[in-house]
């Protein structure tokens, strides 16, 4: 049982203020999610910054490319993750991009404008499912879930539009109890794009940034674990 769990978790780690700090000692982080969640097309994505950050823990990434938000409920459900999840400290979730883009492939920017209302409702009942598996896998777990940004280049004709579907889609994440990371920064930097979705390897330095400053602004101290 780490530290975190046994200590910190006791003074409500998820309602502390700026000036309360609740110390993390983490010992298991575990990624849950889609490709962006599993670093496609780089050596590790988030994984290698986390490492630095946390450097004695144990990262297990089950991020998984081209994974939807019901694909990952479905994948859950068979327990086959059972033993990573009831032993982390964290979870980091990164889902819901490929639920938007299979929508726009299979009708077209009016098709996913027609069917936007209905995937978000889904979407949003699969992350209840999901919030509820992992809290029962492991009542102790810190949740914490990136939005969804916006990687379209400002000189693209629908950037506006895209950047408001984002924000609509984006109120879809979190409940009481799960840190939402704001990623929209990245979308503003164009030299952090591997293509049109996935972050390069500074992307996901950025990310990383964002995470622990999202740590950091909740409450949480971070002291990263001794090699």
């Amino acid at each position: 049982m780490s530290k975190f769990r046994s200590g910190a978790l006791s003074r409500a780690p998820f309602f502390a203020s700026k000036k309360q700090n609740t110390a993390l000692d983490i010992e298991n982080i575990v990624i849950l999610g889609d490709s962006v969640a599993y670093g496609y097309g780089t050596k590790g994505g988030i994984t290698n910054h986390l490492k630095e950050t946390f450097p004695a823990s144990r990262i297990t990434n089950l991020g998984i490319n081209g994974l939807t938000s019901s694909g990952l409920v479905q994948k859950m459900q068979t327990g086959s993750w059972q033993k990573p999840l009831q032993q982390a400290d964290l979870v980091l979730l990164n889902i819901g991009g490929n639920d938007l883009l299979r929508g726009f492939r299979d009708g077209g920017a009016k098709g996913l404008v027609r069917q936007f209302a209905i995937l978000k409702r889904t979407y949003r009942q699969n992350l209840l499912e999901i919030y509820a598996m992992l809290r029962k896998a492991n009542d102790g777990v810190i949740i914490v879930q990136n939005n969804l940004y916006n990687s379209m280049k400002k000189e693209v004709q629908y950037f506006g539009f895209t950047n408001l579907l984002f924000r609509i889609w984006n109120t879809a994440i979190g409940e009481k109890g799960v840190i939402v990371s704001k990623t929209n920064a990245m979308g503003k930097n164009p030299a952090i794009w591997l293509d049109s979705i996935h972050p390069n390897e500074d992307g996901y330095k950025l990310m990383h940034e964002l995470l622990l400053q999202t740590l950091s602004t909740t409450g949480f101290s971070i002291h990263p674990s001794k090699k």
